[in-house]
């Protein structure tokens, strides 16, 4: 399958999103961010745009990170579990888990 440009990574990768998380979402909260990534890919797939899933593999990934022995909780529910159901730590904690995905991942 061909893929466009990143779009998604490149947004997920750039310190103004990172840093300016709210300005792009609304508010820094996990389930805000989660919520729009659901939202582009699904405008990725009404529109055909063709994207690869950056988080392919994550929720296993972050489940074994954490040390949990499942991951169907997913990647948004560990995540904020993991920081005290802190919504706003979570964001930050986020970026750190999805860096080390990407780089243990490929």
């Amino acid at each position: 399958m061909e893929y466009e440009i990143p779009k998604l990574k490149l947004l997920l990768e750039s310190d103004h999103f990172r840093t300016r998380t709210a300005m792009y979402i609304g508010e820094k909260k996990l389930s805000t961010l989660k919520g729009f990534f659901e939202g582009i890919y699904y405008v990725f797939d009404a529109y055909g745009i063709k994207e690869e899933n950056v988080f392919e593999g994550m929720h296993d990934w972050t489940a074994d990170y954490y040390g949990w022995t499942e991951s169907t909780a997913g990647w948004k529910n560990i995540i904020l579990k993991e920081c005290g159901n802190n919504e706003l730590k979570a964001v930050d904690e986020f970026f750190k888990v999805y860096d080390e995905f990407k780089k243990t991942s490929g």
